[in-house]
């Protein structure tokens, strides 16, 4: 992982490297996963969320115009919402580049690229889309997970993924 020393935490806190860890395993849980169907594990996302995880879009502008990005989703919604995707894509792969952890009010912010190619296209037309998570994390049993996420995209990488998803290739 460029840019990004995932050891930072070693010597601090266990709440920290707790909060920490669950956060890369939320970005880590929507991975590539051939051997399943959709090429998503859907257990492995539910895993690290919470019964009653909710997920939203920012910037509140930018959201606001778009139907998809506008309503808050629970994890079904959240699931839906990437099978919605991962049939036009031919691969992605995420890298986390920054991590934020706030232990007082156990909320990580992470930072992360997610490299897509869409079906039809080569891989030298992969697009970057860097993403800035807001995470809320919550215990329960013993187990820290994510209760809330917000994401920001990047609305130009976003744009440009789309048209190549509809062929347009300029």
């Amino acid at each position: 992982m460029a840019n990004y020393d995932s050891f930072s935490h070693l010597n601090s806190s266990k709440l920290y490297s707790t909060l920490h860890d669950t956060a890369i395993a939320f970005i880590d849980s929507t991975s590539l996963d051939p051997s399943k169907i959709n090429r998503m594990d859907e257990s492995r996302i539910r895993a690290i969320r919470s019964s009653n995880f909710t997920h939203s879009w920012g910037h509140n502008y930018a959201a606001s115009l778009s139907p998809a990005l506008s309503q808050t989703l629970d994890v079904d919604g959240f699931i839906k919402h990437l099978n919605g995707m991962t049939p036009k894509l031919e691969s992605w792969e995420s890298e986390v580049t920054d991590v934020i952890v706030d232990e007082a009010r156990t909320k990580v912010i992470v930072r992360s690229s997610y490299w897509m190619q869409p079906k039809g296209v080569g891989k030298e037309e992969r697009v970057e889309n860097d993403l800035i998570w807001f995470l809320d994390l919550v215990e329960g049993d013993g187990e820290w997970k994510v209760s809330k996420s917000v994401e920001f995209i990047d609305g130009i990488a976003s744009g440009r993924l789309m048209e190549l998803m509809m062929g347009k290739k300029n």
